[in-house]
């Protein structure tokens, strides 16, 4: 392997951990909205989750699945918002929904970036917001609770 391969080479191993070393479950969407690649966090919510794809998600149309939800605000909010940034009229997007669980309420806050270097290339993150909306929601009802005289 040439000096050059192998600085590539360690070059890629190095960003793939960066990604991995993420909270956020990420995954770069190409121009016609299929998922290209995923972090460690993505993966790890898939297999939470019971992701019935082998792969985790790749090779999956992240624009069908989204519009196979429109009926959802959260959903067509999504749809939306990522194509926009695809097509150029916004430079990112951002978007707080509730994704629940039969054992747990959780929100998660969804961003999407064009990836640079790559024209209608998205990455989309979801950061797990519960702990944030959870206080929030406690300090508006402790709030409701005090009534001034």
């Amino acid at each position: 392997m040439s000096e050059e391969r192998a600085r590539d080479s360690r070059e890629l191993t190095f960003r793939s951990a960066v990604l991995d070393s993420l909270t956020a479950n990420i995954a770069v969407l190409d121009p016609d909205g299929d998922i290209v690649a995923v972090n460690g966090s993505w993966r790890d919510f898939a297999i939470a989750n019971h992701m019935h794809n082998d792969d985790k998600g790749l090779g999956v149309n992240y624009l069908a699945v989204c519009r196979s939800a429109r009926a959802d605000k959260n959903a067509r909010a999504a749809l939306e918002g990522i194509l926009d940034v695809m097509k150029g009229y916004r430079s990112y997007f951002y978007h707080e929904y509730p994704c629940h669980s039969p054992d747990r309420q959780r929100w998660f806050a969804l961003r999407a970036t064009p990836l640079v270097d790559y024209p209608r290339f998205v990455v989309v993150a979801h950061e797990d917001i519960t702990e944030r909306v959870l206080a929030e929601m406690a300090i508006r009802s402790s709030n409701k609770e005090i009534k001034p005289d």
